[in-house]
C-alpha cells in the first residue's frame, strides 16, 4: 500500500513537472510574440534603426522586403504600395505610386476600397519605420490574403530605411523629404540618414 502511494507521489510530481515545463514554454512563447511595451526610445543616441526594426519584427512577425529588394520592383512598376502613415507624412514625401491608407483601417474597410487593386503584383505596405505598416498587415492580412496573389509585405525601417539607404521619395512632381513623426522620432531619422 505504501508503494503504490509512493508510485501515485511519483507519477504526480512527473505530471506536475511537465505541465510546469509546458506552461513555462507557454510562457515564453507569448512573451517573444505577443508585442509587450516599447523597448526603445528613438531619441537615446544609442538607439539605432537597426534596432528599431529589430523591435518591430519582436513585436509584429509579419513577412518583410528590404528596401533593397523592394527598389527593382518599384522601378518595374510590379508592386502595390500602401503608404500607412497620415495626411501630413504623406504629403512630406512618399513612394512613387503609393496609395495612402488611414493607419486605424479595419479589413473590411480596406478591402472594400482596395481590393480591385489586389492581385498578383506583390503587395507592399510601409509607414515611418514599420510599426503602423505591419500592425495594418496583421489586421488586414487573413482577408486580403486570398485576393493578394503576389504576396503580401512591409517595408522594412520604412521610410526611415528607404531614405537613410539614399533613396528618394517624391512630393507631388517635386522630390519629397521624410516626414519625421514627432521630435523624437525626427532624432532618428537625422542619425540614420547622418550614419555611415
Amino acid at each position: 500500500m505504501i508503494r503504490r502511494g509512493h508510485r501515485r507521489m511519483r507519477a504526480l510530481a512527473a505530471v506536475a513537472a511537465i505541465a510546469g515545463a509546458l506552461l513555462a514554454a507557454a510562457l515564453t512563447w507569448t512573451l517573444m510574440t505577443v508585442p509587450g511595451p516599447w523597448r526603445l526610445d528613438p531619441a537615446d543616441p544609442r538607439v539605432s534603426l537597426a534596432d528599431v526594426e529589430r523591435e518591430v519584427a519582436r513585436r509584429h512577425p509579419v513577412p518583410d522586403i528590404a528596401p533593397a529588394a523592394l527598389a527593382p520592383m518599384l522601378a518595374g512598376g510590379k508592386v502595390v504600395l500602401f503608404d500607412v502613415r497620415t495626411e501630413e507624412e504623406f504629403a512630406a514625401g512618399h513612394l512613387p505610386g503609393a496609395i495612402r491608407v488611414e493607419p486605424g483601417m479595419e479589413a473590411g474597410e480596406f478591402l472594400g476600397l482596395h481590393r480591385d487593386r489586389l492581385g498578383v503584383a506583390p503587395v507592399v505596405f510601409y509607414c515611418a519605420v514599420g510599426v503602423r505598416s505591419s500592425q495594418m498587415m496583421m489586421r488586414t492580412l487573413e482577408r486580403i490574403a486570398p485576393h493578394a496573389t503576389g504576396g503580401i509585405y512591409n517595408l522594412r525601417g520604412g521610410i526611415f530605411r528607404w531614405t537613410a539607404d539614399g533613396r528618394a521619395l517624391v512630393r507631388g512632381d517635386a522630390q519629397g523629404e521624410a516626414h519625421p513623426f514627432d521630435a523624437n522620432w525626427g532624432q532618428l531619422l537625422s542619425r540614420s540618414i547622418a550614419a555611415p
